[in-house]
């Protein structure tokens, strides 16, 4: 069947494409593609329109040296992917009937970001390019992106004041998923931060409804106020209105609302919950179910995921059959502590997510490949590292985040040395070929082709990049 698609395929891109064109009904049966796609695609193949060029930098010690890899020309089964959903199948992933794994690395600043200046400020689209590049060229196949979806309480936020919402702050959020689409990788976007940072979190919420608390990140006093999110209706009721607007909302690259896209994978109910703070429990489990009961009426078609800080056996939290995939972050690196939650979690058929981990090792703990190890070898798991970081708007010079966690592709022999088991892993896990001589990112001048941009994308957009 595989051969006798790709001939017919290669039989008509040699026709001239017009409207005239009858295409055989049997081509949207395999691919899972509407006439119009099939279209787009053929007619990409046939002429290889490229959109121009961005203009180069004017910094002149700008890296102008390295070449920045663009989406190829895709093929039949790499469009249908990008058009189809990943779902669930007991412990593991699927996209389009076969195994999907999730691996990647979290790029938390795409919708908002606190490292540059003005801080915070909307991350240009030259920046949002260059780092899906480098996830693309890392073999990922999935990106963790936490101001695509907690954004509250900031001038600059989806909804700046309660009940209050700013179109502005959709535009950065959108075109990240627009690039996320142009590279085949998939999102993964949490709803709400268990912290006080620059981007929003449970504590705006809180705030808003007139419950005084004092202090940034997770130094908060008192020091119990965080519950108040989980049990107070008004809160939670204020929440799930934030949740409906911004699921519902309509990417004005794509026209595509947020609930309905392919691109995102899923959804997860927040970044590092804890019941009120980090170690003592889970998100309360009604407010889990709640939460993902709503995510799943808006949003058939996308996972959920409990994004409560750790795996909590008796607590009720793997009985939550609306969760499809359970987490937990690793600072350090714990062989013994991801061996636990992987059998927890595959006693319950869900599969389970390392959504972050210490890639460095400043933290201690276990070696990273033998971590990593462990994941490759569990069918139903995935992983991200944190964090990914690349140059500034002008290519002068890196984006720098003090966290000591910050990911920088080739930026000297360290991170040569580590984005090579990082690859390594992508490949094993996602089924990638390991690539002989890695592409070299820098700031972009990348020619996007047409057949991938959204029917009436205005292709100048991306030269602002």
């Amino acid at each position: 069947m595989r051969a006798q698609f790709t001939r017919l395929l290669l039989s008509l891109t040699v026709v001239c494409f017009a409207k005239a064109l009858v295409l055989p009904s049997e081509l949207s049966e395999i691919t899972g593609l509407s006439e119009a796609q099939l279209r787009r695609f053929l007619d990409s193949r046939a002429t290889s329109a490229t959109t121009s060029s961005p203009p180069q930098s004017t910094c002149a010690e700008a890296n102008t040296t390295v070449v920045f890899p663009k989406p190829t020309l895709p093929t039949a089964y790499d469009l249908a992917k990008r058009n189809a959903f990943v779902k669930r199948d007991g412990t593991k992933l699927t996209l389009l009937g076969k195994d999907f794994r999730i691996v990647g690395g979290n790029i938390y600043w795409l919708g908002l970001d606190e490292n540059v200046i003005p801080d915070p400020s909307y991350p240009s689209k030259r920046r949002v390019v260059e780092v899906f590049g480098i996830v693309s060229a890392m073999r990922g196949t999935a990106v963790r992106g936490h101001t695509l979806g907690i954004s509250v309480g900031n001038p600059l936020s989806v909804e700046p004041s309660l009940g209050v919402f700013n179109d502005a702050a959709y535009e950065s959020i959108d075109f990240a998923i627009l690039v996320a689409r142009l590279y085949g990788i998939k999102l993964l976007i949490p709803l709400v931060d268990n912290y006080n940072w620059y981007h929003g979190g449970r504590y705006q919420f809180i705030g808003w409804h007139g419950i005084p608390f004092e202090g940034t990140g997770s130094n908060i006093t008192p020091p119990d106020v965080g519950a108040y999110f989980y049990n107070t209706t008004a809160i939670v009721d204020s929440f799930k209105r934030y949740i409906t607007q911004h699921l519902t909302h309509v990417n004005r690259y794509t026209g595509i609302a947020l609930k309905d896209d392919p691109t995102i994978l899923g959804w997860e109910s927040g970044n590092e919950l804890a019941a009120v703070l980090f170690g003592d429990g889970p998100a309360p489990p009604a407010w889990t179910k709640e939460i993902g009961e709503l995510v799943k009426s808006l949003a058939p078609n996308h996972l959920f995921l409990d994004g409560s800080y750790g795996i909590y056996p008796g607590t009720g939290q793997l009985e939550n059959t609306v969760v499809d995939i359970f987490s937990d972050h690793f600072y350090p690196a714990n062989i013994t502590k991801l061996n636990a939650g992987l059998a927890q979690v595959n006693a319950v058929n869900r599969n389970y997510l390392a959504g972050e981990f210490d890639w460095v090792g400043q933290s201690g703990g276990d070696d990273v490949a033998d971590f990593l190890d462990v994941i490759k070898e569990t069918k139903g798991a995935g992983d991200f590292f944190w964090s990914i970081f690349g140059h500034d708007d002008q290519c002068c010079q890196y984006v720098e985040h003090d966290d000591g966690f910050s990911f920088y592709y080739q930026r000297s022999s360290f991170y040569t040395t580590r984005g090579d088991v990082l690859i390594n892993h992508a490949t094993q896990i996602s089924g990638a070929q390991v690539p002989e001589i890695l592409p070299e990112v820098a700031c972009p001048a990348a020619q996007f082709p047409k057949s991938l941009l959204p029917p009436g994308f205005d292709p100048t957009l991306l030269s602002l990049i």
